[in-house]
C-alpha cells in the first residue's frame, strides 16, 4: 500500500534536501534498532550526493525534521562519448568494489532531542527483512561478530557506509565468504566523503585497497590497464555469476582535499554500455538491487533505477529483454525458495549426512541440477 503523502511533511522535506517533489518518495516505517519507534518522511532517488538521502520529518508522534546524507550514487569518470572528466588530483586511492548490499550506519535525533543509531538501505530508511533475503538478520549477525560496529559513527564523527557481501548474499560475483562485512567510506554532514585510509575502523574489516595512483601519471591509460587486469582475474561460472572481481571505486582526492568516487568495472562485469545498448548483467544486477528493498519484481518498479543509468528510448527498446531479466531473477528466486524447501522437510543436517541429503534430493532435483543445489543449501548458513 502507498504511504499517504502529508503535504505540510512534504514541504518541510522538499526544504530540507533542496529539490522538488518527482524526487521523494515518502516513507512510514518502524525502526528495529529502537524499538520500533516510527520513522516518516520522504527517500530521494535523485542519483547525485543526495541519493538515498532521508528527510525525516516525524520520529514518533513528535515533528523532528532533519536531512540524513547516505551513500551518494558513484558514476563513471567520463561521459557517454567515452571522455574523461577526472577532477585534478592529489592522489587516487583504489578499492575492491564489493558486490552485496549497501548498508549506512546513521544517527538521527529523536523527538526529545536524543541522538538515535540505526541503519539503512540505499533505497530504504531502515533494514529489513523481506522474501527475497533475511537482511536484517544477516546484518545483525555481523554485528555480533563485530561489535564494534556500532560504535563506528561516534568513533569517526560521521555516518559509515558498509558492504554485506558473500555466498549468503549473492549478486552477480560469487564469494568463497559466508558473509562479510566491510567499511567502505565516511559520509559527513556537508556530504564530502571521509575515504577508507581516514576512518578509525575499531577493527571492522574495510574493502580491500586495489592500489594508489599519484598526481601526474596518466589516470586515463591506468584506468584502461586496470580494467585489463580486473577483467583477467574474472571467470564465468555455469549459471551466468562470476568469480573474481565486481571492479573498484576510485577515491580522487584533489589539491583542495576534497574527494570524489568513481567506478571502475571490468568488461566481462558491466560492457560499455553506452556503446552497445543495455547491458544484461547491469540489468540483472539492477534487480537483484531492487530486491533489498521492494517485493514487486516488474517492470516498473524496477524501472527508475534503470532511468539513473540509460536512456527512456533504449529502456523502451530493450525492453522485451528486460521483461526476460526479470523472469530470469524470478525463476532463480524461486528455485532457491523450492530448494531450501524441499531441504527443511528432509529433517537432516548437510553438514551432518552430505550423501543423505544429496540423494534424497536427487530424487527430486534434475541431474544437471545438484551442483546448484548443493550451492544454495551451504549459502543458506550454518544448518
Amino acid at each position: 500500500m502507498d504511504t499517504v503523502v502529508d503535504e505540510h511533511a512534504l514541504s518541510l522535506a522538499t526544504e530540507l534536501i533542496g529539490l522538488g517533489e518527482k524526487w521523494l518518495q515518502p516513507f512510514d516505517v518502524e525502526d528495529p534498532f529502537n524499538g520500533d519507534l516510527r520513522l516518516r518522511g520522504f527517500l530521494c532517488q535523485k542519483p547525485d550526493h543526495r541519493y538515498g538521502a532521508l528527510a525525516i520529518t516525524h520520529v514518533g508522534d513528535s515533528q523532528a525534521p532533519q536531512l540524513i546524507l547516505a551513500t551518494p550514487k558513484l558514476h563513471y569518470p567520463f561521459g557517454k562519448d567515452g571522455s574523461f572528466h577526472f577532477p585534478p588530483i592529489k592522489t587516487i586511492h583504489l578499492y575492491e568494489k564489493l558486490d552485496g548490499t549497501n548498508v549506512l550506519a546513521y544517527r538521527y535525533r529523536d523527538g526529545a532531542g536524543q541522538w538515535r543509531l540505526t541503519y539503512k538501505l540505499r533505497l530504504s530508511p531502515t533494514l529489513r527483512n523481506s522474501r527475497w533475503g533475511p537482511f536484517l538478520d544477516m546484518w545483525r549477525e555481523l554485528q555480533r561478530s563485530h561489535p564494534t560496529i556500532a560504535q563506528l559513527v561516534d568513533a569517526n564523527g560521521c555516518h559509515i557506509s558498509f558492504e554485506m557481501y558473500g555466498a549468503r548474499n549473492a549478486h552477480l560475483v560469487v564469494y568463497e565468504k559466508d558473509l562479510g562485512v566491510a567499511v567502505l567510506f565516511g559520509v559527513m554532514s556537508d556530504a564530502s566523503v571521509m575515504p577508507l585510509h581516514k576512518l578509525n575502523l575499531l577493527d571492522v574489516p574495510g574493502a580491500l585497497l586495489f592500489g594508489e595512483i599519484a598526481a601526474g601519471e596518466d589516470t586515463v591509460a591506468k584506468y584502461g590497464a586496470i580494467r585489463v587486469q580486473m577483467e583477467q582475474r574474472n571467470k564465468p561460472t555455469e549459471d551466468e555469476k562470476l568469480t573474481g572481481i565486481e571492479g573498484t571505486v576510485w577515491y580522487v582526492e584533489e589539491p583542495s582535499g576534497r574527494v570524489s568516487l568513481w567506478k571502475c568495472k571490468p568488461e566481462s562485469v558491466e560492457a560499455i554500455h553506452w556503446a552497445l545498448g543495455v547491458n544484461k548483467k547491469a540489468v540483472i544486477a539492477t534487480c537483484w538491487n531492487l530486491l533489498e528493498t521492494r517485493d514487486d519484481l516488474i517492470y516498473e518498479t524496477l524501472l527508475p533505477m534503470l532511468l539513473e543509468e540509460y536512456e527512456p528510448r533504449d529502456l523502451e527498446a530493450f525492453r522485451p529483454h528486460i521483461e526476460e531479466c526479470l523472469r530470469q531473477v524470478q525463476h532463480e528466486f524461486e528455485f532457491k525458495e523450492q530448494v531450501l524447501e524441499e531441504y527443511a522437510k528432509l529433517g537432516v543436517s548437510i553438514r551432518a549426512d552430505k550423501a543423505v541429503v544429496m540423494r534424497a534430493l536427487a530424487q527430486r532435483f534434475a541431474r544437471s541440477e545438484m551442483k546448484k543445489v548443493y550451492a544454495l543449501i551451504m549459502a543458506s548458513g550454518p544448518k
